[in-house]
């Protein structure tokens, strides 16, 4: 048993890329939500400042994910900052993911 768990391991610890474990998905999706974010099409760095966290003319994100979840935010988001309507759904998603890692 203990050979096995050892070869088990060492496996694992030499696997090529493919046999790793996959990325955290929910990191890849707020790494693409900071980009849309910062993007000129959408804007939101104009009214939250840079990164959502400095406010502005709309509020700072900072600490928005403990407040609200993934699904809430996204109703606000869509209700209540007007460029939203040019998001997609999952455009929308990816970037209330980053702003709940702030």
């Amino acid at each position: 048993m203990k050979k096995t768990l050892v070869a088990i391991a060492l496996l694992l610890a030499t696997a090529p890329p493919a046999l790793a474990a996959p990325a955290d998905p929910d990191t890849s999706i707020a790494v693409e939500g900071k980009r849309l974010y910062a993007s000129q099409k959408f804007g939101c760095h104009r009214c939250h400042g840079p990164t959502g966290a400095e406010g502005g003319m709309g509020p700072s994100f900072t600490g928005i994910g403990k407040k609200y979840d993934q699904t809430a935010l996204m109703e606000r988001a869509a209700h209540n900052c007007p460029p939203t309507g040019a998001c997609d759904p999952k455009q929308l998603g990816a970037i209330v993911a980053y702003l709940r890692t702030l």
